[in-house]
């Protein structure tokens, strides 16, 4: 059973977009999506495209670690590196 299904959306460039529901509602899978995060954890499997300026992330060839430096992400809770605050903070 797919955690969220038939979505479209598009985002402004240069702005906060905010998404907001109950826990569990697939929020976090979602953001997740977009940044290829999913890939990440075992089991997870991910169908469909995401555009990011009209190219689609997750076509063959395209680097998700270069996703990941367009595409930010807010955690809950923290998730520092294993290093000092100012490391941590420098790190970005």
């Amino acid at each position: 059973m797919p955690a969220i299904k038939d979505v479209t959306i598009s985002f402004e460039r240069n702005r906060i977009t905010a998404l907001i529901g109950p826990s569990g509602c697939g929020k976090s899978t979602f953001l997740r999506a977009l940044n290829r995060m999913n890939e990440v954890i075992p089991g997870a499997r991910t169908k469909g495209r995401v555009f990011l300026d009209g190219k689609d992330i997750y076509a063959p060839g395209v680097d998700p670690v270069e996703v990941r430096r367009r595409v930010g992400m807010v955690f809950q809770r923290p998730n520092p590196f294993p290093f000092s605050i100012f490391d941590n903070v420098a790190y970005g």
